[in-house]
């Protein structure tokens, strides 16, 4: 059962990051120039209390860690994330196959 949930969030992580990736191409050919959505950017735009309530949790826990952790992570485009992290979870949720026994004679 966890393995079918993996998969299921990993396969809605892929598409989300592909349609990520197809707004950001329209866009960028409407502009005429490369437009690549950061997360930042995206999060502040969809959740902008999420994303104001997150800077001041982990601003109180360190930081260190909001200014150049998170902010270099949070540069990464929003298709590359979603796409990536989906595809790990697919990776992760495929059965391992049986070793393969041979008889003796």
């Amino acid at each position: 059962m966890l393995r079918l949930l993996t998969r299921l969030i990993g396969l809605l992580l892929l598409a989300g990051g592909f349609i990520a990736l197809i707004v950001d191409g329209t866009r960028s050919i409407a502009a005429g120039r490369v437009m690549v959505t950061s997360i930042s950017r995206g999060t502040s735009a969809v959740f902008p209390g999420l994303y104001q309530s997150l800077q001041s949790s982990v601003e109180n826990v360190s930081a260190f860690l909001w200014d150049p952790v998170l902010t270099t992570l949070m540069l990464a485009p929003v298709s590359v994330a979603f796409g990536g992290v989906g595809a790990l979870l697919i990776l992760l949720s495929h059965r391992r196959s049986a070793p393969l026994y041979y008889a003796r004679r």
